[in-house]
């Protein structure tokens, strides 16, 4: 079988790219962070992440993985923003399968997905078979028009929008450095299938 690879791509930090990561491998490992690790109230497996952990924060990132992934695992990359991390965000965009931008639905965050589109394009070249990229709305807020106004105007630049939204939550606002919680991943498990189903029946997923 043949796994799924999926870089967390954006030009700067703060856009959802580190919690969409967590919650991604969490639901995809069927079940955030090495704070929780450390937490003293908290006691393994709870504190625990259900899946392996590799730092690389290399340049041949797209090099080394290869070596260290399995042939039918889901590799999830947490990419650092390309505005400071540009080599390293740069091969892990050579690397994936699937690129996704989480962007938010407000014009300046759509205005921002140009550069990452832009170096997406421009690592085609060393590629040996094109990514797919789809953008990911994140921070939706219920029933507001600025969802469906976000999605349009993406829609109309030639993107890929992902048709599962991440509402605006607290339970996800507040994970950073804590334990992933049952409650708000089904959201994410619906992220999973619609990044399953774009790239079946290519790939197979082992669940």
């Amino acid at each position: 079988m043949t796994g799924l690879s999926i870089a967390l791509a954006n030009l700067k930090p703060g856009t959802g790219k580190t919690t969409s990561a967590v919650w991604l491998a969490h639901v995809f490992a069927l079940e955030w962070s090495d704070l929780a690790a450390m937490d003293p109230h908290l006691a393994a497996p709870e504190a625990a992440f259900p899946f392996r952990i590799v730092a690389l924060p290399s340049r041949e990132l797209h090099r080394r993985l290869p070596e260290i992934a399995q042939a039918d695992d889901v590799v999830i990359i947490d990419t650092p923003q390309l505005e400071d991390h540009a080599g390293i965000a740069r091969s892990a965009l050579r690397y994936a399968d699937e690129i996704l931008i989480p962007c938010a639905p407000s014009p300046i965050e759509i205005n921002r997905t140009t550069p990452v589109r832009d170096e997406i394009d421009e690592i085609a070249s060393v590629r040996v078979e094109p990514a797919r990229s789809a953008v990911l709305l994140n921070r939706c807020i219920a029933r507001a028009h600025s969802t469906v106004d976000a999605r349009e105007a993406l829609e109309h630049l030639g993107y890929d929008v992902l048709d599962t939204t991440v509402p605006r939550r607290e339970v996800y606002a507040q994970s950073f450095g804590m334990p992933i919680k049952q409650t708000g991943c089904d959201i994410w498990r619906q992220v999973a299938r619609d990044l399953i189903d774009r790239c079946a029946p290519v790939c197979s997923v082992r669940s």
